[in-house]
């Protein structure tokens, strides 16, 4: 089955589809914010044109066309895509228009509904255990950088507060060719597809953390995402003074804006990147703990260890050793 034969698919009228088109219930020009109802729980349900399950912790959902999706809620994550066209999506009480391309991430038990879909309006849900998502979507900030740690604390505020994160993803070149893949695996499967559809859920994962850090990269008043990356470059030579000189700031402001956004200091920023580095060089090389330290900017492994156990509550060795018997995690005091 090729990219042709999807779309085609895609756009076919199915048969509880033509019910609605024959005998419209509801018009084109329906807005789900002037429709008042109760928020209704919606159940698994029948897949439709996905009719293969190849990963047990997911599967993928064409929404019905020809009327709304009333409010509902459910126990499951949802991510939308939309394939062609627009639709209203409302969240809670918040309406905004899907544009082709873009994606929303849902959190289970959200009450949300979908607006009205013309024929050329195809919205694409795909419906994930919320253990599975947790597991694989923040593994994707497992760099060991302060930008990969304010992008999952940010992600994690922010689903927390609003119950669904919006991905501004028309643009890129990357998602339709993955989401047409996950659809294809869904239609026809390969030998592998478990393995194929878990790669490319990461694959899809890690295109909308670039996503997201693009879009805060745009914020020209406060250029925190470019000053994160800058730090992790040039942590072991940079200080307060070069780099308010590299993003032509006044040193005053660049110490308010980082406290104010990471709630740290540029000096604690610094340590905090120093021993990420360390930590992930302890985990992911054979190095030996001195040449961790050097490497690091420690002269006196004295008081590197000093240091390292002040942060991790253990010695380089223990954390070493400790991350070998358990695998990755976040240490205690990191």
């Amino acid at each position: 089955m090729n990219y042709k034969t999807l779309e085609q698919l895609l756009h076919t009228i199915e048969p509880a589809e033509k019910i609605y088109l024959e005998k419209p219930f509801f018009s084109d020009s329906f807005s789900i914010k002037d429709y008042i109802t109760t928020v209704y729980m919606m159940d698994g349900g029948a897949s439709g044109l996905f009719k293969y399950t190849p990963h047990p912790e997911l599967k993928l959902t064409k929404t019905g066309r020809f009327r709304p999706v009333l409010p509902h809620i459910h126990p499951w994550i949802e991510l939308g895509y939309m394939f062609s066209g627009s639709c209203e999506h409302m969240v809670r009480d918040r309406v905004y228009t899907l544009k082709k391309g873009q994606i929303y991430i849902l959190d289970s038990d959200t009450p949300h509904s979908i607006g009205y879909l013309g024929e050329n309006d195809i919205h694409i849900s795909i419906v994930i255990n919320k253990p599975f998502f947790t597991e694989v979507f923040f593994h994707h900030f497992s760099e060991e950088s302060v930008l990969s740690r304010f992008l999952s604390d940010a992600l994690s505020a922010m689903a927390s507060h609003d119950n669904y994160l919006f991905f501004p993803s028309e643009d890129n070149r990357r998602i339709p060719f993955i989401m047409n893949e996950l659809m294809l695996e869904h239609l026809s499967p390969s030998g592998n597809a478990p393995s194929i559809v878990s790669s490319l859920i990461s694959l899809l994962f890690l295109e909308l953390v670039n996503v997201y850090e693009q879009q805060s990269s745009q914020d020209t008043e406060s250029p925190l995402i470019p000053i994160l990356r800058y730090i992790r470059a040039n942590y072991l030579t940079c200080s307060l003074i070069s780099t308010a000189r590299a993003f032509s700031l006044n040193p005053n402001y660049l110490t308010t804006m980082l406290k104010k956004k990471t709630g740290m200091t540029f000096k604690e920023l610094i340590q905090q990147q120093r021993f990420l580095s360390i930590t992930g060089q302890l985990q992911n090389t054979g190095l030996s703990i001195e040449e961790i330290a050097h490497l690091n900017g420690y002269e006196n492994t004295t008081y590197f260890y000093k240091k390292f156990r002040q942060e991790y509550h253990c010695s380089p060795k223990e954390f070493r050793e400790r991350y070998r018997r358990t695998g990755p995690s976040r240490p205690e005091g990191s």
